[in-house]
């Protein structure tokens, strides 16, 4: 893993980890209020991202070489956009939810608390292995999402299962279901992450 590259994905990382967490907080405390911090540290990802972005581009060479070494650090960095595209998916849902009044039931809250605590915890794991490039760790995390997307699914399952015994409202389920797939996505990316992380520090040094 080259340094300075690293050192920048973590700065998109950290980023993300406190939008994340912000996100959270917005869900659990259900106010307008508590979303608007959010917005900042959006700026903030944006920020870091474009940063790495063209620290990347520019680093690569013209020539063939160059951009080969290129591919798995702009891969790593577009699996990091994409989470932050799954959390604003989440934040405009918590927005609907507190404009409409909607509300989840005491199982759809669980659950979903459940999923953001471990989307959580399998981020704060990613600056770790960038500084690391442990194979272990790499493989825990694989564990990890694997046993979490299970749970995740299993939920989304049983939700369905709750509408049609009307204990979860019409209203309601596009929204928990969204945010759930929000999730996962945001889960998903980080085992790309820390995939390629592992690749880049397997490759013999030039």
């Amino acid at each position: 893993m080259d340094k300075e590259v690293g050192e920048k994905m973590i700065r998109v990382c950290q980023s993300l980890i406190k939008m994340l967490e912000l996100s959270f907080q917005g869900f659990r405390k259900h106010t307008e209020e508590s979303l608007k911090a959010v917005e900042e540290v959006k700026k903030e990802i944006g920020k870091n991202s474009s940063e790495l972005a063209h620290f990347l581009i520019l680093k690569s060479s013209p020539y063939e070489k160059g951009k080969e070494w290129a591919k798995p650090y702009l891969s790593m960095a577009s699996s990091l956009d994409r989470m932050s595209f799954n959390m604003e998916g989440i934040v405009d849902r918590l927005k609907s939810m507190i404009q409409e009044g909607i509300l989840f039931s005491d199982r759809g809250v669980k659950e979903i608390n459940d999923i953001f605590q471990e989307a959580m915890d399998l981020l704060e794991r990613l600056p770790d292995l960038i500084l690391s490039q442990n194979k272990i760790l790499a493989q825990h995390i694989g564990e990890k999402v694997r046993s979490v997307l299970k749970i995740a699914n299993g939920y989304a399952e049983e939700h369905e299962e709750r509408l049609i015994q009307g204990v979860c409202t019409p209203k309601s389920s596009p929204i928990y279901l969204g945010i759930l797939e929000s999730l996962k996505g945001i889960i998903a990316h980080a085992l790309e992450v820390s995939g390629k992380v592992v690749s880049v520090s397997s490759k013999p040094k030039s």
